[in-house]
């Protein structure tokens, strides 16, 4: 039943991928459905008495329904009083109808909760074990409005609900969760876990936890890689050792930040602020000479390296040595943020990224260039944190958003293993990939985030932090945890609506104190 595949963890859309792939390979979907009924009723005659017993299987019309026929002719088999409800109507997919004609000749109950409600209430009321067999990967969105009350019946029942592939009312993908999500006692899922079910979010509806093998070759999980992982405080804490008593501003990191233009200083600003913030020890800003004034009236803290620039207000070629000689005098590189993509400004990023040998982070218009020289040709070993957010990525990968949406975390993963790059692909559940195939999802953060500015704060953070020393994985994984736990912070002070970017800035403090302790 279980097996090393549960430290497999795949989206929805690449479990029907891999399914698809056993079909090719000689299974039908049939088969693949015989098979997960029968380990899921396996588990649940391991776990549970049925003989003798009322048991309500909740169907729904597609194959997870088709599921849950498989189940109630098995837990039949081993003496159980099987009611199967119906809970969107009749089964609509072909093997979904073979699996329920195939239960025409035996004693089992049928309800319907369209045109029986009130006896499919009593049949979950009475059961002593109740199986959901309604959604699996099939669902997103929000409960129908017909299932609702069912479900309420469901969950406040005494007896154990057992999930077959996922909880319904749980998207597959991201763990979110309806309010009448059913509560599971046990999840029994198929072939490999999937990624909403490994979310903290997640967790109060599993249960325990099993993934049964159903037939597919287990080589043809292997494209995918190692599983997601969710960050928390526990990975978080250990990244942040106490300072040492006579450290020096030296000790703490050297960050340069090639950063602003006209129109776009308030990014830099941001970056910089929160990378001061994040406790670097001293931050050379780059900038455009006729912006100083403006930066030096917001910013104490920094140095400031001023660039010249031409008649037409783009920058001079003639900068390239200075920005080499304050890139050999750093530990890290933060570019893009506000810098614009003009021609002058172009050609001297390129030559930064192709003579530093710093790690560097690129953001906004830093991933912009990049995405125009696609092949990166990356040089040396130096690591490097991109942080796009779905259009940038699709730039940079020339694919769709929409199919950059639908498979977030394997399309960041394939592009930090084939570039050599860390990415962080920014938005719900932000996207943490690194070139060793490692996968990292952020549970922190909310909708307030979404506002111009908020992703300068993050590359500052992660910038920070890569000066101080962390390698490109932990920088970006912490960057990413702290930056939306303080917008968290700044929206219970503030709410969604009315926090700014700036104001996830003010918040980190209290979340150092807390790692601190």
């Amino acid at each position: 039943m279980e097996s090393d595949r549960k430290e497999k963890i795949l989206t929805c859309a690449q479990m029907r991928e891999v399914e698809k792939a056993a079909v090719a390979g000689g299974l039908d979907y049939l088969r693949l459905m015989e098979n997960a009924g029968s380990a899921a009723a396996k588990e649940i005659r391991r776990r549970y008495p049925v003989a003798g017993r009322q048991v309500a299987i909740l169907c729904g019309k597609g194959n997870n329904g088709g599921d849950g026929f498989v189940i109630a002719r098995k837990l039949q088999d081993e003496g159980a009083a099987v009611t199967l409800v119906l809970v969107c109507g009749q089964p609509q997919t072909e093997d979904a109808r073979e699996m329920y004609a195939r239960l025409r000749s035996l004693d089992i109950g049928v309800v319907s909760l369209e045109t029986e409600p009130y006896i499919a209430a009593s049949s979950v009321k009475e059961a002593a074990l109740i199986v959901d067999a309604v959604y699996g990967i099939g669902f997103h969105g929000r409960l129908p409005d017909p299932l609702r009350s069912l479900f309420r019946i469901a969950n406040a029942s005494p007896s154990p609900i057992v999930a077959v592939d996922v909880p319904s009312g749980l998207n597959g993908d991201t763990g979110e969760a309806d309010e009448d999500t059913l509560h599971a006692a046990l999840t029994v899922t198929f072939t490999a876990a999937k990624t909403g079910l490994k979310t903290e979010e997640a967790a109060p509806y599993t249960g325990d936890l099993l993934v049964a093998e159903i037939g597919i070759d287990a080589a043809l999980l292997e494209p995918y890689g190692p599983g997601r992982t969710v960050i928390d405080w526990p990975m978080v804490r250990p990244c942040f050792p106490p300072r040492k008593a006579d450290a020096n501003k030296g000790d703490c990191g050297r960050l340069l930040a090639f950063c602003g233009s006209t129109g776009m200083l308030g990014a830099a600003m941001m970056a910089a602020q929160a990378a001061l913030r994040c406790g670097v020890g001293l931050l050379t800003a780059a900038l455009p000479r006729s912006l100083y004034p403006i930066a030096a009236a917001r910013l104490c803290e920094p140095v400031f390296c001023l660039l010249e620039e031409t008649e037409d207000g783009d920058l001079a070629l003639s900068n390239r040595a200075l920005l080499r000689e304050q890139a050999a005098r750093a530990d890290a590189l933060l570019i893009g943020c506000g810098l614009g993509s003009r021609p002058g400004t172009e050609e001297l990023v390129l030559d930064l990224l192709a003579s530093s040998d710093r790690p560097t982070v690129l953001d906004a218009d830093g991933i912009n260039i990049l995405a125009r020289h696609i092949p990166i040709g990356k040089t040396g070993n130096a690591p490097w944190v991109l942080t796009p957010h779905p259009g940038e990525m699709a730039r940079l990968t020339g694919l769709s958003i929409p199919e950059i949406q639908a498979n977030r975390q394997e399309v960041a993963r394939r592009f930090a293993r084939e570039h050599g790059v860390t990415v962080v692909l920014k938005g719900r559940d932000t996207v943490v990939a690194s070139p060793d195939e490692t996968v990292l999802v952020n549970p922190t953060g909310n909708p307030g985030m979404a506002t111009g500015g908020s992703g300068d704060v993050l590359a500052g953070i992660i910038a920070s932090f890569l000066a101080q020393g962390m390698n490109a994985r932990d920088a970006a994984m912490c960057g990413v945890f702290l930056h939306g736990a303080a917008g968290d912070r700044a929206a219970e002070r503030l709410s969604q609506h009315a926090m700014l970017p700036t104001d996830l800035i003010g918040e980190l403090g209290a979340l150092f104190l807390n790692l601190e302790k």
